[in-house]
């Protein structure tokens, strides 16, 4: 018998045991798309009261045999393989009846910036799966999938006090003669300051069947980047520098109002055969330029909830 299957001295269950940080690269490839996936990897499981402890080269068999399959037969989705190192857990910890299996990385991807060159971005994404064997042994799985990527904000209130301080520059200076609807139309020209910085947007989504529930995490993503006041650029020349800046202060956002376009957006994109009992969390983190913290908010909801305040049909 192995001494993992003895009987425990202290009748005590473990609500987790696995491994956890186990790196590792991952090739997804679709019909059009390729990119590198460098996950870290946990797999974890419970242990019932009565045994001592799990059979710890079993969870590392199991992943190390799903990831050698990747790399010969490269997955379409980060959720197949964690689905995959989940249902081995289950098959070979029969003892079980909760495993969880996260992996969390940077993919790299080509992207096309300005309509002209090619570069590569990085992306941070996450897969995760829960598993629960109820006492007649049927299994019910549940996935979600984030993906975060930084954007560009430029804050509403310093921009609207930068419009009206130079409203009073105009007013208080005896040798300009610009009349009250001249003034007016001036300041809906010209553009006024603000201070902006470089936020992470979240956007994290539970789906339950892998076949029909299909979301590209590339697809996330540009929900995210279309939701800021800018997109971030890896290089600028001078005029695309000055458009960038000129197009994120027409869109000045606070944080509140980030994670508001990201739940407008996300909704009319209209991923396939999402379910509106799923739960979807949006989140922002802005580093602010101007102050000491950063900025934070999150938006806990279901694709239900949010069809009905945008009133979307299902």
């Amino acid at each position: 018998m192995d001494l993992q299957d003895s009987g425990s001295a202290i009748d005590i269950p473990i609500d987790k045991v696995g491994i956890v940080e186990l790196e590792k690269k991952v090739e997804i490839v679709q019909e059009n798309k390729r990119y590198s996936f460098y996950p870290k990897i946990s797999a974890l499981i419970n242990l019932p009261a009565e045994q001592r402890g799990i059979h710890m080269s079993r969870t590392s068999e199991t992943i190390e045999e799903v990831i050698n399959e990747v790399i010969f037969k490269p997955t379409p989705t980060i959720e197949l393989v964690g689905d995959r190192i989940v249902k081995r857990l289950m098959e070979r910890h029969p003892y079980t009846s909760k495993a969880e299996v996260k992996l969390e990385g940077k993919i790299i991807v080509q992207v096309r910036e300005n309509d002209e060159r090619i570069i590569q971005k990085s992306y941070k994404i996450s897969s995760f799966v829960k598993a629960s064997r109820d006492i007649s042994g049927n299994i019910d799985y549940n996935y979600f999938i984030s993906a975060s990527a930084v954007g560009m904000t430029v804050c509403p209130c310093a921009k609207e006090l930068s419009l009206e301080y130079a409203e009073q520059v105009v007013n208080s200076r005896k040798d300009i003669n610009v009349s009250e609807e001249d003034l007016n139309k001036l300041l809906n020209i010209l553009p006024f300051s603000s201070h902006n910085q470089r936020s992470i947007g979240t956007i994290i989504i539970q789906i339950k069947d892998l076949t029909n529930h299909k979301i590209d995490v590339l697809d996330i993503i540009d929900v995210i980047e279309d939701s800021m006041s800018g997109k971030i650029q890896s290089v600028l020349k001078r005029p695309e520098e000055a458009e960038l800046v000129r197009s994120a202060h027409l869109k000045p956002l606070f944080s509140e109002d980030v994670i508001r376009e990201m739940a407008k957006n996300f909704i009319i994109r209209d991923f396939a055969n999402l379910e509106d009992d799923f739960k979807i969390k949006f989140k922002i983190e802005s580093f602010e330029s101007i102050h000491p913290h950063n900025v934070y908010a999150e938006l806990k909801t279901t694709v239900g909830e949010l069809k009905k305040k945008l009133k979307i049909r299902s």
